[in-house]
């Protein structure tokens, strides 16, 4: 594999040095990490995992399922989270890390990985080689039945989280990479410095249409196999929505999904019983696009809510939430799909 600081394969995104707002100076006070640098080995590890990705898509056998026949794991899986966490290990041995690979089948195991791993880094005290230590959240391949089919909606999703020592305060993800290289897209955020796809500023016009009508989205609706009464959930919602909106697209990688959002391809994407690996990168990636991450009750989600509403629109920035994730949500809660 040729080397990631080869400019001929790979630069790692440059963020712009526009003067900091609110949430990179909040960023820099809370934490004594250079987010720069760890953007770049988030980026590193992620490119890292690309040949195999490329060279494994769409041949390779299943060589597990997890919760059901539905919940596929690969040997790609396996060595791409090896690789990913090697790669941060090498530069942050003192780090946390929580890979999909690691977790036994379940909401119920993921939600406990979760709130151990939080609970462990919460406690533990900063060192003079570490300072605040940063856990990290992957998912080596975010979209492994599309992956295994030969499908490109797939990628690589690397959150770091700054962890909250309060119970009362929510902690934040503060690098967020995702990475498709079949579709040769590396979408990232730094908190307060904006998101970035291939090193181009992800931009939102501002005064643009800042209500888009229900009529007017094209909205990505999940379909989470693991559990019967999601894919039931995700049904009932299909059939709401689908006379209601312009379209809707059902492309089962949340990451990839995300990315989408916040580009502005998708106007929405909801999905039911989501893990943190699943979108604590694109949750930065969106909310650094000016876009909304909204939980089943309309508040802000967080890398602990399992049920979401993104959305992106033009003109988010100027509005403190989402007028389209309330007509969505209005709708779910009409015809019985908030709840499974």
């Amino acid at each position: 594999m040729s080397s990631v600081t080869d400019p001929d394969t790979f630069r790692f995104t440059t963020l712009d040095e526009s003067p900091m707002d609110d949430d990179s100076i909040i960023a820099a006070k809370i934490t004594s990490r250079d987010l720069v640098q760890v953007l770049r080995v988030a980026e590193k590890a992620a490119f890292l995992c690309g040949d195999i990705i490329q060279a494994t898509s769409g041949d390779i056998a299943v060589s597990k399922t997890k919760s059901n026949a539905r919940d596929l794991v690969t040997e790609s899986d396996v060595e791409c989270q090896r690789i990913i966490r090697s790669t941060i290990c090498q530069e942050y041995p003192q780090d946390y890390f929580l890979g999909e690979e690691d977790v036994e089948a379940g909401s119920e195991a993921s939600i406990e990985a979760l709130s151990s791993v939080l609970d462990s880094s919460a406690s533990a005290e900063p060192t003079d080689d570490t300072r605040d230590r940063l856990l990290w959240i992957v998912d080596p391949i975010d979209g492994t039945t599309n992956f295994q089919a030969g499908l490109p909606m797939c990628a690589v999703s690397i959150g770091v989280v700054l962890v909250s020592k309060d119970k009362d305060v929510p902690s934040e993800v503060v690098v967020g990479v995702i990475y498709n290289p079949i579709l040769n897209e590396i979408t990232s955020a730094v908190k307060g410095k904006g998101s970035y796809l291939n090193g181009n500023r992800i931009h939102v016009t501002e005064g643009g249409n800042d209500e888009i009508e229900l009529s007017d989205a094209l909205i990505n609706v999940g379909f989470p196999a693991v559990k019967d009464s999601t894919l039931q959930a995700a049904s009932r919602a299909v059939g709401a929505l689908a006379t209601k909106v312009r379209g809707l697209r059902m492309i089962a990688s949340a990451s990839q999904v995300m990315c989408w959002v916040a580009q502005g391809k998708l106007s929405a994407y909801v999905s039911w019983d989501l893990n943190a690996w699943d979108v604590a990168a694109g949750m930065l990636i969106v909310e650094e696009s000016c876009g909304h991450v909204t939980d089943f009750d309309g508040q802000r989600a967080s890398i602990s809510s399992r049920d979401l509403i993104v959305t992106c629109p033009e003109g988010m920035c100027i509005q403190e939430e989402s007028p389209l994730a309330r007509k969505i949500l209005r709708v779910l809660s009409e015809n019985d799909c908030l709840e499974y």
